[in-house]
């Protein structure tokens, strides 16, 4: 029998959470992109889609290896973007909410699977 050494590590994924703020109404500026965490995580499906013919939501996790009482600073609040880069694939979700976990922090939200398509007619 052949030893194959398996390589998959817990935490494989870029992970970057950012609060995006919108100026004021009678502001002049550009939006503010504030970091809430950047690092190492893992993101994953939560094997729910939802939606009709133009619209698809998949539920989504992500795991983050900070502890629930050790977040300084910002903490992740639902309208947060989680930001998952894993290989050569980059996903943008909303975050819902997040729990603590076993020494980590575990972030619940939505992809929307037709966020960057562009709209798409059928001629009629």
């Amino acid at each position: 029998m052949r030893l194959t050494k398996v390589n998959n590590p817990r935490y494989p994924h870029v992970i970057k959470i950012v609060r995006r703020e919108l100026p004021g109404r009678y502001s002049e500026g550009e939006p503010a992109e504030h970091i809430v965490y950047e690092g190492m995580g893992r993101s994953y499906t939560d094997t729910t889609t939802t939606g009709n013919a133009k619209v698809d939501l998949n539920k989504r996790k992500a795991s983050i290896p900070v502890r629930f009482d050790e977040w300084k600073g910002l903490v992740p609040c639902s309208g947060d973007i989680l930001i998952a880069v894993k290989g050569n694939i980059t996903e943008e979700w909303e975050v819902k909410d997040f729990e603590p976990d076993n020494n980590r922090s575990v972030i619940y939200g939505e992809l929307n699977r037709n966020a960057n398509e562009s709209d798409v007619s059928d001629g009629q």
